[in-house]
């Protein structure tokens, strides 16, 4: 009988740290970059692992990735109507060519045109704004910055944990949006498949840790990825940021984009 007991309870054992997620080298993917990660099952709500907490809880800019409230605020006000919609270019030439075009949410949100959240936010309206920051718990909700400024270098910030909470209730339609404007805002955050049945949504940032001219050469930045993982059994939200420690010349939410999918790999959730 004792054997038995023996027996079982390795095979108890076994089972659970099968279950738990795989130990990620955190040093090694961030290397160069002082960064946080944090990543909860959504259907639990359980914070599965938490990279540099102290981090995690820090304010930020949150760049880019404001455009995930923006076109909230854009569907649920009829600004945008659907995915397809034509955002007739503004005209004003821009270094990147491929913002020199007229748009669509789709392409707004995968070529991060910072001019689209401009043409939007007026049309929201700053009373609005501040009633929507608040209601998403937002960071600080401080849109003091203006209409066309306030989420690069400026007044609104927020952290990784706000951020993530932000996401979580956003997919799982606890922001008391419709159903409509949920569903639009996740066809258009799709960024690709990471395996046959595990898909990958969100919203990268970028920004310089001094002045504003990083992306014009190799410099220090500042880079965000939120999002959710999605398989066939399990959701998950992920938010993270991390500031150059030396130069670096490819966008810092396109890396941080990068090691979000590192650390899921490592963990063992992109399923087959």
């Amino acid at each position: 009988m004792k054997k038995l007991l023996v027996i079982l309870s390795i095979l108890m054992c076994t089972s659970a740290n099968s279950a738990a997620p795989l130990k990620v080298n955190y040093k090694k993917i961030f290397g160069e970059r002082e960064g946080c990660f944090i990543i909860s099952d959504l259907t639990t709500g359980k914070i599965l692992d938490e990279y540099n907490p102290a981090r995690c809880k820090k304010r930020f800019s949150p760049y880019s990735t404001f455009k995930l409230a923006a076109v909230l605020m854009a569907f649920e006000n009829n600004i945008l109507k659907d995915e397809n919609q034509i955002i007739k270019w503004d005209g004003v030439k821009r270094r990147r060519a491929e913002l020199n075009q007229n748009l669509t949410p789709f392409t707004f949100m995968t070529f991060s045109a910072k001019w689209v959240t401009e043409w939007i936010m007026p049309q929201v309206g700053i009373k609005p704004i501040k009633k929507y920051l608040h209601t998403f718990q937002y960071g600080n909700e401080d849109f003091s910055g203006g209409l066309k400024n306030a989420w690069v270098s400026s007044s609104l910030k927020i952290s990784a944990r706000e951020e993530l909470n932000f996401v979580s209730n956003f997919w799982n339609e606890k922001l008391g949006l419709t159903k409509r404007t949920t569903e639009l805002t996740k066809k258009i955050i799709f960024i690709k498949n990471l395996s046959k049945n595990t898909e990958l949504y969100g919203k990268t940032g970028t920004g310089c840790t001094v002045g504003h001219d990083c992306m014009n050469r190799p410099d220090k930045m500042f880079g965000w990825f939120v999002g959710i993982i999605k398989t066939p059994s399990k959701v998950y939200a992920v938010a993270g940021n991390a500031s150059d420690l030396t130069d670096e010349k490819a966008p810092g939410g396109v890396r941080m984009r990068r090691a979000t999918i590192d650390i899921v790999t490592q963990m063992g959730l992109v399923t087959e």
